[in-house]
């Protein structure tokens, strides 16, 4: 009986723990920013976008209508786990076309 009820309590314990970190992770992404800068072809996964301070990051959704050489501005926020392995990757909210490349 003792042994159930300290397997109940540790479970309980590794639940709160998920719960906490997740949280924990949601906080700290939503930390929301816009940069300028455009659109390049250093994407395999991924759309990737260079910032105007030089900074490459890969694109996470809303970006594939958009090609290379498109100057753009993105307000968004760092991905804690993706598959885009090219650079930093953004999880964009919002996408705007400043001038198209072509």
């Amino acid at each position: 009986m003792k042994n159930r009820l300290m397997v109940g309590i540790a479970g309980k314990i590794a639940v709160l723990g998920v719960a906490v970190a997740l949280s924990a992770c949601s906080v700290l992404q939503k930390d929301n920013f816009t940069v300028a800068g455009e659109i390049t072809d250093q994407g395999r996964e991924c759309v990737t976008f260079r910032a105007e301070d030089g900074t490459l990051y890969a694109l996470a959704n809303k970006a594939s209508r958009f090609r290379p050489g498109d100057k753009v501005r993105v307000t968004g926020h760092t991905a804690l786990m993706t598959t885009c392995t090219e650079a930093t990757t953004l999880i964009v909210d919002k996408i705007v076309m400043l001038s198209s490349g072509s």
